[in-house]
């Protein structure tokens, strides 16, 4: 799916990663090296002090050894404690007596400039190690070597850089998670703009709220405006539908006039021809404005209220047809439709009239409540003697009717057929199991793609 949102999200959590991967970079080197440097420029104090002493002392070891434990302090004689040095003047070489027993081999500088190395001390301690090549009397020079324990401060850069990286995937985590919902907050108003064109294409009133970010209310407000003109513009084209019909009544009264003198005078032949053409005429005009009606004059809120108003229409269809004793069975649920009113009776009324027409005695209306809510499904049955299975597709054609002796002029179903299009339903002609006669099956989408 071509998500907006989602691409948008993918980015941004893109991003944040890339950020944290070079923060985590960052975090392994930098606290390293700030606090090496610092334990760095101790061992240096250290190694300058321990040199000047070996110079100042006499030539003899012994008094190299008591001038260089002097210098350096009490942490050197402690035995493994973490902190050793190594002093070679010569042949003379002293060594802390905090090395105790263990052979800790230090490094040696043999140029000019500290020489940095991590060795391996006693019980396994990890030593940060500063070598220095000094100067001595008589062209001797003085090598000095001084080391540190640094597994605590190890441990220590560990704790600190996975707590910090740790606050970091909480942080970026919550960036992203704010992040989308201001996404979602602020793409919300699109969803309630296609919400809006599916109540505009079921004849609902739409209107949308002018809470929206900069960048989406002008989309807002031209659905508005849109749906004002669609209004607007439904209303002209059924008035104008109306004043057409209207206009035409009196000249098709007067040709019907006409057809009716020329009867008289005998010639019966043209009186017909043009009686057929009047009705012709009828026709077209009658569909033309069903046509109109279907279109509506602009949103509505009305709902289709099955049991009760197709209960009143049965009604008054049974009335019509009482003189024939037809009797109309109605099996609907007590619920109601998302479509409008008008357009549901129109339908309905053109079914079940067209059954009442041709049935014996029974007619028979069924909603089934039992579907999936977008949709509704509905079976109209007669027993009457039913369609040629060669006309049943081309039944719900203007003008054509079944039996030329039966009252109307063929438009009922392919007004029908009008309104199941305008929903973007389906329509189905064919033999009622029950009742032997024609069934007319449609499915009407509630809901809009």
């Amino acid at each position: 799916m071509n998500s907006l949102l989602h691409r948008l999200s993918i980015s941004l959590a893109t991003v944040l990663v890339l950020a944290g991967a070079l923060l985590a970079v960052g975090l392994q080197a930098f606290p390293r090296g700030l606090v090496e440097n610092y334990v760095l420029s101790r061992l240096r104090h250290d190694a300058d002090l321990l040199y000047v002493r070996a110079v100042e002392a006499p030539a003899d070891a012994a008094a190299l050894e008591a001038a260089t434990r002097a210098a350096a302090g009490s942490v050197y004689e402690l035995p493994l404690s973490g902190h050793y040095f190594l002093v070679q003047r010569g042949d003379q070489q002293n060594r802390s007596r905090s090395m105790w027993d263990e052979d800790v081999i230090l490094p040696r500088a043999e140029g000019d400039g500290d020489l940095v190395a991590h060795v391996t001390g006693p019980a396994g301690q990890r030593l940060l190690a500063l070598a220095r090549r000094y100067p001595g009397e008589a062209a001797t020079p003085v090598f000095v070597a001084v080391a540190e324990d640094v597994a605590a401060i190890d441990r220590a850069i560990a704790t600190f850089r996975t707590r910090t990286l740790a606050g970091v995937a909480i942080a970026l985590a919550l960036l992203l998670l704010l992040q989308r919902r201001l996404l979602v907050r602020g793409l919300a108003p699109l969803g309630e703009a296609v919400a809006a064109c599916h109540r505009l294409e079921r004849g609902e009133a739409t209107a949308l709220g002018s809470d929206a970010p900069v960048e989406v209310q002008p989309m807002l407000d031209a659905v508005n405006r849109l749906a004002q003109h669609h209004t607007q513009r439904l209303g002209r084209i059924r008035h104008a539908a109306g004043n057409l019909s209207h206009a035409l009544k009196t000249p098709l009264a007067v040709l019907s006039q006409t057809a009716d003198d020329i009867a008289t005078h005998g010639n019966t032949a043209h009186a017909a021809e043009l009686r057929t053409q009047i009705d012709a005429m009828r026709s077209t005009i009658e569909r033309e404005l069903h046509r109109a009606r279907l279109a509506g004059a602009g949103p509505t809120a009305e709902y289709f209220d099955a049991r009760s108003q197709l209960g009143a229409l049965a009604d008054a269809l049974r009335r019509l047809h009482a003189a024939r004793g037809i009797t109309i069975e109605l099996d609907v649920p007590d619920c109601r439709f998302p479509v409008d009113r008008e357009d549901m009776l129109e339908l309905f009324g053109n079914l079940v009239d067209n059954a009442c027409k041709w049935a014996h005695r029974h007619v028979r209306v069924w909603i089934d409540g039992t579907v999936a809510p977008g949709e509704l499904s509905c079976h109209v049955d007669d027993d009457g003697p039913g369609v040629p299975d060669d006309m049943l597709q081309r039944l719900g054609t203007a003008g054509l009717r079944a039996d030329e002796n039966r009252p109307g002029h063929g438009l009922g179903l392919a007004i029908v057929g009008d309104i199941v299009a305008q929903y973007e339903g389906s329509l189905h002609y064919g033999r009622a199991p029950a009742l032997a006669g024609l069934r007319v099956s449609l499915r009407l989408p509630l809901e809009f793609d």
